[in-house]
């Protein structure tokens, strides 16, 4: 007895939907325009070095923020976050030195991952941003028709408190 022939199916991924022509062309723009605008950093801070022996950096653009912790010579932990993703930013700062601790839905409430050793307007500067960033989307704003000088100056107006700005 002979069983029954079955087509062999691929489990692995789907096809590809089919894109037609103009379609790809719009989608192939719409990334080339989202990799150019993510290019252009609103704000960006390194460490101090010598209380860091290998500088970490912190990059914020349109769609992340990209924390690069250097271990040890070209060795780097690399984390990024997605902008919607985080919840609160906050600064601790003091006369010189400050650090930006950055609560997102994915790490731990109680340790938010983060950034010390930043120069004091650097880590006040990154949180304002972040945090006017944060609202920004929590209110479904859309930055995208803004350069990147301008979003980032009224990221930081949006994200700045009076209090804060007395510290």
């Amino acid at each position: 007895m002979t069983l029954p022939a079955f087509p062999q199916r691929d489990i692995g991924m789907p096809a590809p939907k089919q894109l037609h022509p103009l379609e790809a062309e719009v989608a192939q723009e719409q990334l080339t325009q989202a990799i150019v605008a993510a290019r252009k950093p609103l704000a960006k801070a390194v460490t101090v070095f010598p209380f860091t022996l290998f500088p970490d950096t912190i990059i914020v653009d349109r769609a992340k923020i990209t924390i690069t912790h250097r271990i040890f010579f070209w060795t780097a932990e690399v984390v990024s976050i997605r902008v919607e993703d985080v919840l609160n930013v906050m600064a601790d700062v003091g006369p010189l030195f400050g650090s930006v601790k950055i609560v997102t839905r994915f790490f731990n409430a109680d340790k938010p991952y983060v950034v010390n050793y930043l120069w004091r307007s650097d880590a006040l500067r990154i949180k304002r941003i972040l945090q006017g960033y944060v609202i920004a989307t929590q209110k479904e704003i859309d930055c995208s028709n803004l350069d990147t000088w301008r979003l980032s100056k009224l990221l930081e107006e949006l994200g700045s408190s009076g209090a804060s700005e007395n510290v």
